[in-house]
């Protein structure tokens, strides 16, 4: 036992080092193309720290194992919106950008509103596999309407092709550590699961989703520290955006197949839905994370958690 969760630290370090690398690569890129800081945010820093759920989805849907994949998306993106935004609320307080944020904000509850009407479609049984009509030109129109503000005018720094190549370099580079990292996680979790009879999704919604969003948290928690909140925010906000849109639809395109589902699962993409439109409404009206905010974040964090390890035990 010792033996294999040492390895599922060591995956968790390849995930967190390969999504590190990969970031910085990405802001590499993006300091040479001139992007602005909002779209840095919602689309090249998210995305880095959406790999790591990309990749440990992937390699699941290869395996048939949907429940853990399903489950890693709803605990990814709770421990995205609860513990990142919490911890900013709690420990630092920024501003909410609303004017900056209008679609991004919009899309952050759409994409688990849209999983919980079709898990009622369904009659919580399963996610079919033809949702990816649905969110493909959805991220499509997204990434469209990102496009439109991606250049940064207060930037006019000339592309360098050397930083440009090491930026690729670095990129590829993380790659490489998060599909390493994803498939020690995957392996050594399935093996304690076995021993104890812990079930593939709540070992998704837990050790698995709690591992692949540290990039996460940490990449937000960090900007928010050094004042950037146009990358503290949009990395989150992004980040749960690219895990329903992006990851979930790579997830069932990959496994060709509908995703199994049962009733706890639903519930977790009832509360990710829940909590998304509580915190939209409350920045909307407050233009503030902050103190009360990261509180009720991070209390309700805790509280579903507890509830959900109940059930399942």
């Amino acid at each position: 036992m010792a033996i294999t969760i040492g390895f599922i630290l060591l995956g968790f370090v390849f995930l967190y080092f390969g999504a590190e690398f990969l970031i910085s690569g990405a802001e590499k890129l993006a300091e040479n193309l001139n992007i602005s800081k909002a779209i840095v945010g919602v689309v090249v820093v998210a995305f880095g720290t959406s790999a790591p759920e990309l990749f440990v989805n992937v390699i699941c849907a290869c395996r048939d194992e949907t429940e853990f994949a399903l489950a890693n998306i709803s605990g990814s993106n709770l421990t995205n919106l609860c513990l990142g935004f919490g911890l900013i609320g709690m420990f630092f307080g920024i501003d909410y950008l609303r004017d900056q944020f209008k679609l991004d904000i919009f899309y952050f509850f759409l994409g688990p509103l849209i999983i919980v009407l079709t898990f009622l479609y369904t009659d919580k049984q399963y996610l079919p596999l033809w949702i990816v009509f649905i969110l493909i030109p959805l991220i499509l129109f997204y990434l469209k309407k990102a496009m439109d503000r991606f250049k940064d005018p207060d930037n006019n720094k000339e592309a360098d092709a050397k930083e440009i190549v090491k930026g690729v370099a670095v990129f590829l580079v993380g790659i490489l550590g998060l599909y390493i990292g994803g498939e020690v996680v995957v392996h050594h979790c399935k093996i304690i699961g076995k021993q104890y009879g812990i079930s593939d999704a709540l070992l998704g919604l837990t050790i698995v989703a709690g591992g692949t969003s540290i990039p996460d948290v940490m990449a937000s928690i960090v900007a928010a520290r050094r004042g950037e909140k146009e990358i503290a925010i949009g990395n989150l906000i992004g980040s749960n955006i690219f895990n329903i849109f992006f990851v979930l639809s790579s997830t069932l395109m990959f496994s060709g197949i509908n995703l199994a589902a049962d009733a706890l699962l639903f519930q977790d993409y009832v509360a990710v839905t829940v909590l998304s439109i509580f915190f939209m409404l409350y920045v909307s009206t407050t233009k503030k994370i902050n103190l009360p905010l990261g509180l009720i974040l991070v209390t309700a964090y805790i509280a579903y958690y507890y509830l959900r390890i109940t059930q399942s035990i």
